[in-house]
């Protein structure tokens, strides 16, 4: 029988008067790999900055190699030696990857000053130990945000943790990285750590996790052993009913040419692309990490520069646009990184959520009615299914990742946008919102908006798309029509630019 390393018995805690963990207990063992899952808002992050002295319960107890656990702050978990990924990466990026990774424990010369040439030393050797090949001097901001994940799992392994607490890891990492991180994790349990691991890709928990725990609305529903893992059977747990269908049908129509972009560049990472988004339809890009589509969609929303290529929508020919002249002209455009540029993170949910449409609810003298703004995100909070517990009072810090999402989504989805971008629009989030947010987006394109959707789940613009284009090194390298769909034709594109194996 195992060892029990950490247990919780009836932990509470509440926000705001609102009590969101209703007394949860659970048993952590040595070299386990712990699932939990559970839907966004179901506190499972919530759960996991108590274990990591993040949050401070109510009441309920922890204990640790049998004593009593009682973190006060984050630098306390790191003392008993748990490690704690969060969902939004925790690194400075303005530092370099190796004063991230020594951060908490700079070497020092015999003088007292910051000893780089030892520390740079030091992380080439430990990356280069993990496999990782990439330069300790370089700057954070400049990286992919796959490889700064990569970097902050890596700060986590350097700490010899006896637990590692993983909140959505793989949300940024390639398939290549996530196979890589998959075989650390595996290697740890090996070595006799234990592992938590919070995921929404209930595919990577199966495959991964040795059992399985539910939260659902703060309270724990069931620990399920591998060997009984069933989609189905998880679905049900963690939504309270049967989710019959992974992806909503809607009849739509679609219509003439509403954008077109001809011959962009936007060096070093947009190469001649060339595409045509139409009225009414869902048009997805998929690509590899690299593949120059985010860098694409930021030159086409005037985020970064783009050095030449001309642009048309709704019929006229656009010059030096900016996301301001966008935004008038009824283009949105969601980020990848809602943290930095989606939400603004200090203020109140109910600030972030009328953002967007503050411009349209001017009255007279400039003035904006409370009412109107409380109505407009009581409405958005409805439709999306937005889990706050006071949305004048609550942060957008303190919502969970994927309802952060939500937020992010409904704010833009208000303005009814006659285009829409979204760049990994459902990264982080439960497959019950998924749904909802899928059924607002075609729900859009049937008015005849036209949207374009940046995924690195091939699957998920399998499941809503009408075309997919598949981006390699900087340039579109194949297109696909809803009756060509082949999950093996996009990847060979996206790997080899269509021209067959390498």
């Amino acid at each position: 029988m195992q060892e029990v390393v950490l247990q919780l018995k009836d932990i509470r805690k509440e926000f705001y008067g609102v009590e969101v963990l209703h007394g949860v207990s659970l048993t952590f063992k040595k070299g386990e790999i712990h699932g939990l899952v559970g839907e966004n808002g179901a506190g499972k992050s919530t759960l996991m900055n108590v274990i990591g002295g993040v949050f401070a319960p109510e009441s309920g107890t922890m204990t640790l190699g049998g004593k009593p656990y009682n973190p006060v702050t984050p630098k306390d978990a790191r003392a008993s030696r748990i490690a704690f990924i969060h969902q939004e990466l925790n690194l400075f990026s303005n530092l370099t990857v190796a004063e991230n990774l020594y951060i908490d424990n700079l070497p020092k010369t015999r003088t007292g000053a910051v000893n780089f040439r030892f520390m740079n030393a030091q992380a080439k050797k430990k990356l280069g130990d993990l496999g990782v090949q990439i330069s300790p001097r370089a700057v954070v901001e400049s990286l992919p945000m796959g490889v700064r994940q990569t970097v902050e799992i890596i700060k986590a392994l350097l700490m010899d943790a006896q637990i590692i607490l993983f909140d959505e890891p793989t949300t940024s990492l390639s398939q290549k990285e996530k196979d890589f991180l998959f075989g650390i994790i595996r290697g740890l349990r090996e070595k006799g750590v234990t592992v938590v691991y919070i995921s929404h890709i209930l595919e990577d928990v199966f495959s991964l996790c040795d059992v399985v725990s539910v939260l659902r609305d703060g309270s724990m529903i069931d620990d399920i052993e591998k060997k009984d893992l069933d989609r189905d059977r998880i679905v049900s747990l963690m939504v309270g009913r049967k989710l019959e269908k992974i992806y909503p049908s809607v009849q739509k129509q679609i219509g003439e040419p509403l954008f077109s972009v001809e011959h962009m560049y936007a060096p070093p990472a947009v190469q001649d692309v060339s595409l045509t988004l139409n009225e009414g339809e869902v048009l997805g890009i998929f690509g590899l990490m690299g593949a120059g589509r985010t860098e694409f969609v930021r030159a086409l929303y005037g985020l970064d520069p783009m050095t030449s290529g001309e642009i048309t929508f709704r019929g006229k020919r656009t010059k030096g646009m900016t996301p301001e002249r966008w935004i008038a002209e009824g283009m949105a455009f969601i980020s990848e990184d809602r943290r930095k540029e989606g939400l603004l993170m200090p203020k109140p949910v109910e600030d972030n959520l009328v953002l967007a449409k503050l411009s349209d609810m001017v009255r007279a003298l400039g003035l904006i009615k409370k009412r109107d703004v409380a109505s407009l995100a009581d409405q958005i909070i409805r439709d999306f299914s937005i889990k706050v517990a006071d949305k004048q009072l609550q942060l957008a810090s303190n919502l969970s990742g994927g309802n952060q999402q939500k937020v992010v989504i409904g704010k833009w989805l208000a303005r009814k946008p006659r285009m829409l971008i979204m760049d990994e629009p459902t990264r982080g989030v439960d497959v019950g919102a998924k749904y909802e947010i899928y059924t607002l987006m075609l729900e859009l394109a049937k008015s005849g908006s036209g949207i374009l959707c940046i995924s690195s789940e091939m699957e998920e613009l399998i499941g809503i798309c009408d075309r997919i284009l598949i981006m390699c090194n900087g340039k579109i390298t194949g297109e696909v029509s809803r009756s060509e769909f082949a999950a093996q034709a996009i990847m060979e594109h996206a790997l080899t630019g269509g021209q067959g194996h390498a």
